[in-house]
């Protein structure tokens, strides 16, 4: 087999495809791996057969699993699908990213992050709670917040909303592969505090990242749209997508073809 990888491939997506469809008990999905593991090993006449099932279930099984509420404190557990005011404590799982919004000709700044949940308040009261959420906050984070950075943060806890149309792009459902199923929103940066232990130096990626953006703005007067999107392009920054994405290459090409 000249390209084994597209059978693989090929076998997990199927596998995929099917968790959207039908959502078995997750118990099932793990005895029925083990039979077809085993019958792999006792059956080697079938086995090719069998490991192209085996891949299926375990794409089947994993995305099954993301969805499906195993410990007690899951936040689906302990919220329900009614906004409430809360505070949680966690661990980012990236650093913080900024996205700009195009709204009435004028453009609105907001950060995103992940966070996996440890705890949470409210009415006073701390329980231990676990999930990942997407937080939402207005303007740019500090600096000092960045991955495996203990915080906690006020604000309201609520539901991904769904898509505003049909056909359009379901953020919800989205998210929820991915296994978060809430969203916390925040009034501003006032709302974020901190945690022991804190930690001094931010991630190797994100030191490189700030150092290749410096690197490739020397020699350059301002920091414009251009630079932006050859920051996107060679480094992967997000914050210059803006609006529709294809708008922003239009008007630098266009740029640079005037200029020439």
């Amino acid at each position: 087999m000249k390209r084994p990888l597209v059978a693989v491939v090929s076998c997990y997506a199927i596998g995929l495809l099917l968790a959207e469809i039908f959502q078995p008990p997750l118990t099932a999905l793990f005895i029925s791996a083990f039979a077809t593991l085993v019958l792999a090993l006792i059956l080697p006449r079938f086995r090719p057969l069998l490991i192209c099932l085996l891949l299926a279930l375990a794409g089947w099984t994993n995305l099954i699993f993301h969805a499906a509420v195993i410990s007690p404190n899951d936040l689906r557990n302990l919220i329900g699908n009614e906004a409430e005011i809360v505070s949680i404590r966690g661990i980012l799982t990236e650093t913080p990213h900024l996205k700009i919004s195009d709204r009435d000709d004028q453009q609105t700044e907001h950060s995103l992050v992940q966070i996996r949940v440890a705890e949470l308040c409210r009415d006073d009261k701390r329980q231990h709670a676990f999930g990942k959420i997407i937080v939402t906050t207005p303007s740019a984070l500090p600096e000092n917040f960045f991955a495996d950075q203990s915080v906690e943060i006020s604000g309201v806890i609520t539901r991904p909303p769904p898509p505003l149309a049909e056909r359009l792009f379901d953020d919800r459902d989205y998210l929820q592969t991915r296994g978060i199923f809430y969203e916390l929103k925040t009034s501003s940066t006032n709302d974020w505090q901190l945690c022991t232990p804190i930690l001094s130096t931010p991630p190797l990626t994100d030191r490189f990242l700030n150092w290749s953006k410096r690197t490739l703005t020397l020699g350059l007067p301002v920091e414009d749209e251009s630079l932006r999107l050859l920051w996107a392009m060679t480094l992967g920054w997000r914050t210059a997508f803006t609006g529709d994405i294809a708008d922003p290459f239009l008007r630098a090409g266009h740029d640079a073809f005037v200029c020439d």
